[in-house]
């Protein structure tokens, strides 16, 4: 196991293995069954309590931040066991979630299809409105706890797809858990909470940020604001990191 730490000033960070970060989503959605799917992506298999009130708590702070009015189109990025999907489907026109993981999006295929929805393996970082097979760009798009498990070069296209969805007035949603202070890179870690290897990439607040506006420009896209995800210190259990949200509007 390797945890680098890479401080202000210092230029970007070691890489994780894509194949690994692949391997341990598959294994995820072979567990669905054993620990569920809420834990199956919140990762908390021996804190289900934790599980279930983090869920709680960032839709409570998100889902007012989307704006929903029931007319969107949404994206959802990473949509994972369907954890989102069950409370945007019913408040939005359309709702489109994609995952680079197959047994993941044929879970939430399974027990959220409907007449509004509709599910697709696609990456985060390759994907565009042709190959989901639409022509209108979307109203709404939300990316939560997915840039994690990219390298710098993943981060920028998976950021340019999200900037090429997203129609004129639209809102683009971010959500992840960033390093404090100093970027905190973690290689072929063994967790023995999930019993996995696991391989993940904490950029800083500002070092997230500076890549957001890079893609997202300036005056193409308005830069909201961001915040905390959590107000509660416990849901946060993580010394060297957050959980923190970053919204954006396109303005053309």
């Amino acid at each position: 196991m390797t945890r680098t730490y890479t401080g202000p000033g210092e230029c970007g960070g070691p890489e994780i293995d894509k194949k690994s970060v692949s391997s341990f989503f598959d294994k995820r959605a072979e567990k669905i069954e054993s620990v569920g799917p809420l834990h199956a992506v919140i990762y908390q298999d021996k804190d289900s309590d934790l599980a279930l009130n983090r869920d709680i708590a960032e839709k409570q702070k998100l889902l007012p931040l989307l704006q929903l009015s029931g007319s969107e189109r949404l994206l959802d990025v990473g949509c994972g066991t369907g954890r989102w999907a069950k409370n945007l489907i019913p408040v939005t026109a359309s709702y489109y979630g994609i995952d680079a993981c197959e047994g993941l999006v044929e879970y939430s295929r399974q027990h959220f299809s409907s007449e509004n929805s509709s599910f697709f393996v696609a990456s985060a970082d390759d994907f565009s409105l042709h190959t989901l097979g639409v022509v209108e760009p979307f109203d709404r798009v939300l990316c939560a706890g997915v840039l994690i498990y990219l390298n710098d070069t993943e981060l920028g296209n998976a950021l340019r797809c999200i900037a090429n969805a997203i129609a004129p007035g639209g809102l683009i949603l971010l959500r992840e858990p960033v390093g404090l202070g100093r970027r905190l890179t973690i290689s072929e870690h063994f967790s023995e909470d999930m019993e996995q290897y696991y391989n993940a990439i904490y950029r800083t607040r500002e070092e997230l940020e500076a890549f957001i506006r890079t893609e997202m420009p300036a005056p193409n896209f308005r830069f909201v604001g961001a915040g905390d995800v959590y107000d509660d210190r416990v849901l946060n259990n993580r010394s060297d990191t957050r959980q923190c949200w970053f919204l954006l509007e396109r303005n053309r």
